[in-house]
């Protein structure tokens, strides 16, 4: 059994941070309503709205202002994506403290997002401030009562592989995995799940970081597969995947979980099982909370 760490409560003091790229005011007032409707404190870090070019500030601003957010809020809460996460990691790793509040967000926070699940800190791979309200309505209702622990962990999906397995749940973009392959960054994935998703990339970049995946060996080392939205049709991005991915491991499409209005929450680090027969797959996290 898994133990969920950070689930969210009523009044519970969250601060909106900026590890990645800038924000505009505009793009993220829509979200921190929702967050305030929501019965949480709301706050918004001072450097937010810093601008370095495509970031949010320098690097060494960042990671200060995260650190220094962990030790005052209950919740740390990523205000977009975008790039950027994966700079501050020689720059955090050394200094994360045993205990850490729980971080949400996606897409690029994915860099983040491992290295804290690696340690065993708790982490929500869930929209960020900014896209809170692209979410329909139903998504918007389903991420609260996960994150809230009002509503059981399970995804229904697409059977691509068959079997039965189950392991801590890891991964996140899959170029900005690709990107941190070699590194010392890089979750370490036997035994995992691997959860993957992509926007905006063409056919043949994807086929380029599963192959940099599969060549690399880390395929071979995961327990299952867990695929979101790649940002393409499944006519495009079937053929490809049932090509460069191990056919003898459980795998499941997840088309919702990924930059699409229907993503909804749910955390790193935490084991799960995948089942997958026929052409249904289920992803369930056996929580002991």
């Amino acid at each position: 059994m898994g133990k969920v760490l950070g689930r969210l409560r009523p009044g519970a003091r969250v601060r909106v941070v900026a590890p990645a790229g800038a924000v505009e005011k505009e793009a993220l007032a829509p979200g921190l309503k929702i967050l305030k409707d929501w019965g949480l404190r709301v706050e918004v870090d001072p450097g937010v709205f810093e601008k370095k070019g495509y970031l949010a500030g320098e690097d060494r601003s960042r990671a200060e202002a995260l650190l220094r957010a962990a030790e005052e809020a209950e919740v740390l809460w990523a205000a977009r994506g975008g790039y950027g996460s994966a700079r501050l990691l020689p720059l955090l790793a050394p200094r994360l403290p045993e205990k850490f509040p729980p971080l949400l967000g996606f897409s690029d926070l994915s860099a983040l997002l491992n290295l804290l699940a690696q340690r065993g800190l708790p982490v929500w791979h869930a929209p960020t401030v900014c896209f809170l309200p692209r979410l329909s309505p139903e998504a918007l209702s389903e991420t609260r009562a996960l994150l809230f622990g009002e509503k059981a962990l399970v995804f229904e999906g697409l059977g691509l592989s068959p079997g039965k397995t189950q392991g801590p749940v890891f991964g996140g973009n899959l170029a900005t995995l690709s990107a941190l392959l070699g590194t010392p960054y890089f979750p370490s994935l036997r035994g995992a799940l691997l959860f993957l998703e992509d926007l905006r990339e063409p056919l043949y970049r994807l086929d380029r970081y599963l192959t940099h995946l599969r060549l690399s060996g880390v395929l071979d080392e995961v327990a299952g597969i867990l695929l979101g939205d790649l940002g393409l049709p499944e006519g495009e991005i079937l053929p490809l995947v049932k090509e460069v991915l191990p056919r003898e491991k459980p795998c499941g499409l997840f088309p919702y979980l990924g930059h699409k209005p229907a993503l909804t929450a749910f955390p790193l680090g935490v084991w799960a099982r995948l089942e997958v027969a026929g052409d249904r797959a289920r992803w369930s996290f056996e929580i002991d909370d």
